[in-house]
């Protein structure tokens, strides 16, 4: 699906999207309530991770930082300058006029998720069943695969309880 977005604005807003779900294991409402300020940029100008601020599991708003890969850092950093945001949400709409909203809707995700697996030429059985949840069950199918324990999976996809996580990786 990443080779499936373009270099245009919604293609560069979509990339980072995907990249950032994908490293960072968010769900669908806690990707689009980053805001540029969770930003934190290293010495080369980089954005080296983002703060979560709340979760649903961090319900008191404790925060987490989220490292992330450089191909995320770059992702994130080409939408910012393409769109020149300066405040507010990170991610935002994309009108077919070309104007930028000033948010997006947690429903969105999953639209821009089966809209690029139909770009990429997926099956239509496997776009139907796409969710916003799509990167956060394959991010940590992958983390188990490269021989991420149970705790370091619960700690990157801040989960509570084993059960839960193992629904997540249960067809890998």
């Amino acid at each position: 699906m990443i080779n499936a977005t373009e270099s245009d604005v919604r293609g560069l807003r979509d990339k980072a999207l995907l990249l950032l779900a994908y490293d960072s294991l968010c769900r669908r409402s806690e990707l689009v309530s980053f805001r540029l300020s969770d930003v934190e940029y290293g010495d080369i100008g980089l954005p080296l991770r983002i703060k979560l601020r709340r979760s649903k599991t961090d319900q008191e708003a404790i925060g987490k930082i989220i490292r992330l890969s450089f191909k995320t850092q770059e992702a994130i950093k080409a939408w910012i300058e393409i769109v020149r945001i300066e405040d507010g949400f990170l991610f935002r709409g994309i009108r077919n006029s070309g104007d930028i909203s000033q948010g997006i809707k947690p429903g969105q995700i999953n639209r821009i998720y089966k809209r690029l697996a139909q770009k990429a030429g997926l099956p239509k059985e496997i776009i139907k069943n796409i969710s916003g949840h799509s990167f956060r069950v394959g991010g940590a199918q992958d983390l188990l695969a490269s021989g991420a324990s149970l705790p370091i999976l619960m700690n990157r996809g801040r989960w509570t309880k084993p059960e839960t996580v193992m629904r997540y990786i249960e067809y890998n």
